[in-house]
């Protein structure tokens, strides 16, 4: 009975051992090979042209496609489209990806056949002329987490059982010919971070997918309507674009109107309550607007008594905002009033006047006409000149100012109180004397107590913000590689020498370097100032199409004079990371948080980049052409951005002299490259 027992108890482990030497032997088995070996057969048409092309191609089903065991990692016998877990793996001997894109398939997915390889990670079937539909049988392949389907005439609707690979980190089914609506079970996946379903024909509303946990999105060019996701993170306007008359939600389209009231008379609570709350705001509306009648009513009469007392015997500096003989004439409106202001425009003296910046040398990109009205600026004419406002920032706002003989000016009001009048008059003074053509010098500047204004000539060619990321509505071209690569080398140029500048380190004037010793030893001692508020909308162009710094010093405080080295390069360090960003933006084409510093923007580079997708971190429009030959200095040139914005552990941040010069390296090598085309 003992030896019974004994031998039934050998049986089974010779069993289990057999299985499991089996599933060790990883895509050798044959039904494996058989199915996987089918699957291309019926990707490729079916039939004998479709074993045609598996054997072209080296699949074969009488091979092992993955000998683990033979130390050959990741080589598969069965071609390049198939790469193999390496040895030490613990799926070592398996299939880690498919790689079938541009093979001219023309036949049909069978998921059933695919799915037979458990350790699979990617799929890509993408540029193709794959027919049919995506079955739902694909969610037995619930280890996979990339799937790319774009380019391929496939058609039918999704299946919902996509939401059962919870392990999907990409789906891309983009330009093909799917319909019907997004299965509500893709915004379930937790990890999926990418999914590209655009130009399909696709119809009803988006499921309201998490996009901040996105870093990459689009539905654009289908027939989808209704309100789009409420959060949306780094998605943009474009991700949305082309799709039917219906698409709404803030902040990227109109609101989306209230669905329409229940109830035989339409008047429900929340309604009733909404009519009473706003009667009484127009109540309280009505009560502000009396008030201030009556404010400046008395306003008035005080200043008529204070001028038949014969106050204010100097020429009188006034607001044009509260002056009638001026606001019919406006174009748009005048510069806000402070209260400092405020109290000049009542008779008071100003505590400090408009300071001009009168600027000899060639080096300015400021145009003699600019140059000479700034020269005869006074700080009424800015009050009373008609006032475009342009944009407001964390920092400010900026207008377009229109001064007398029709010069047009671009004042910056900065609200800061952290820096003392005679810092911020020693800052922009040595900002003035360090003239470089790429970066666009202050003409005048006031400074108060509470708020701050810089004056430059305004740059009606806009900024390289609008440029890149302008509507999409807008017929402006791209901006190809070498416009990009040539911003970011002048750019760097410029705030190398603004860097050096203010540090003391080298000549006040980029055409001439005589007489600066004296400049540069009181820059040493006066510390070090940085730009502050690098980014793309305070890169203009000039008339010529040249990029050109804005408001360079206008925000960051000067580091102390003394301070150790790490305090005093503190503000550089923060540049260079800015610039990085500024990078990012050139050569992804997406835009950083409005109020951001580019973090989200980095995270996602970041993000593509291990998972060994760098191309896909590319603006289209880059890749659009010359892919092939530019690819390899946008690589360089993305390693130089993460540099600035990351330096690796234990490797010291660069200096702006040292980005410089990889910039540039990069440019001439890419100038090189395209004389010897030419």
């Amino acid at each position: 009975m003992m030896g019974r027992t004994l031998a039934a108890a050998a049986a089974v482990v010779v069993v289990l051992l057999l299985c499991f030497s089996s599933g060790v032997r990883g895509e050798g088995s044959d039904d494996v090979k058989e199915s996987l070996f089918k699957f291309l057969v019926t990707l490729a048409g079916g039939g004998d042209v479709g074993e045609a092309t598996a054997q072209a191609l080296g699949w074969n089903k009488s091979t092992d496609p993955c000998p683990g065991a033979t130390g050959n990692g990741s080589v598969s016998k069965w071609g390049e489209q198939i790469v193999c877990f390496n040895n030490g793996d613990p799926n070592a001997g398996k299939i880690k990806y498919i790689d079938l894109q541009s093979q001219n398939l023309n036949g049909t997915i069978d998921a059933s056949l695919l799915c037979v390889a458990r350790a699979l990670r990617r799929v890509n079937l993408q540029n193709n002329s794959l027919t049919g539909g995506l079955p739902a049988g694909i969610s037995a392949c619930s280890g996979l987490p990339y799937l790319f389907l774009d380019h391929n005439r496939l058609s039918g609707s999704l299946p919902s059982s996509l939401g059962q690979l919870r392990r999907l980190r990409v789906l891309d089914v983009s330009r093909n010919d799917f319909s019907g609506e997004l299965p509500d079970s893709l915004r379930q996946l937790p990890n999926l971070v990418r999914f590209a379903a655009n130009n399909n024909h696709f119809d009803g509303t988006i499921p309201d997918f998490n996009l901040p946990n996105y870093l990459s999105f689009n539905v654009s060019s289908n027939n989808l309507t209704g309100p789009i996701p409420k959060k949306l993170g780094i998605i943009d306007m474009s991700s949305f674009a082309d799709n039917a008359a219906g698409m709404c939600g803030k902040p990227l389209f109109p609101e989306c109107p209230a669905p329409p009231g229940a109830g035989k008379d339409g008047e429900s609570k929340s309604k009733k309550t909404r009519k009473i709350l706003m009667y009484l705001g127009y109540i309280l509306l009505g009560l502000v607007i009396v008030g201030f009648v009556v404010y400046k009513l008395c306003s008035r009469k005080r200043k008529n008594k204070l001028g038949k007392k014969g106050r204010g015997g100097g020429k009188e500096i006034f607001d044009s905002s509260t002056d009638p003989t001026t606001t019919a004439s406006k174009s748009a409106y005048s510069l806000p009033a402070s209260s400092e202001r405020s109290a000049t425009a009542a008779g008071g003296a100003p505590s400090v006047s408009l300071v001009v910046l009168r600027r000899s040398g060639t080096a300015s990109v400021t145009s003699a006409a600019a140059a000479a009205a700034a020269k005869d600026l006074r700080f009424e004419d800015l009050l009373k000149s008609p006032a475009e406002l342009l944009g407001r920032g964390r920092y400010g706002s900026s207008y377009k100012v229109v001064v007398p003989g029709g010069a047009a000016l671009a004042v910056k009001r900065i609200k800061d109180a952290s820096v003392t009048d005679d810092e911020f008059r020693q800052r922009m003074e040595r900002v003035a004397r360090a003239r470089h053509p790429a970066v666009l010098p202050p003409l005048a500047f006031y400074c108060a107590a509470q708020e701050k204004l810089v004056v430059y000539e305004f740059q009606s060619s806009g900024s390289l913000h609008r440029q890149l990321h302008g509507s999409i509505e807008s017929s402006q071209a791209p901006l190809d590689w070498p416009a990009r690569l040539h911003i970011a080398a002048k750019v760097a140029d410029g705030m190398a020498f603004m860097h050096s500048a203010m540090r003391g380190h080298g000549a006040s004037s980029y055409s001439s370097s005589s007489n600066s010793s004296s400049s540069d030893s009181a820059a040493a001692a006066e510390g070090a100032v940085a730009h502050g508020a690098l980014k793309t909308s305070n890169i203009l162009f000039t008339a010529g199409m040249e990029p050109c710094i804005s408001e360079y010093g206008v925000i960051a405080p000067p580091l102390a004079p003394g301070a150790g080295g790490s305090s005093r390069s503190s503000g550089l360090r923060a540049d260079v990371r800015a610039f990085g960003v500024l990078l990012l933006e050139l050569l992804t084409g997406k835009a950083t948080a409005a109020q951001g510093d580019g973090a989200e923007l980095a995270r996602w580079v970041t993000s593509v980049i291990q998972e060994e997708w760098t191309a896909e971190v590319f603006d289209r429009a880059l890749l659009s052409r010359d892919a092939v030959v530019n690819e390899q200095r946008m690589v360089r040139l993305l390693q130089v951005a993460m540099r600035c914005v990351d330096a690796a552990p234990g490797e010291a941040p660069p200096t702006m002299r040292e980005v410089a010069g990889m910039v540039n390296a990069i440019r001439d090598e890419d100038d090189r490259s395209h004389s010897a085309e030419a």
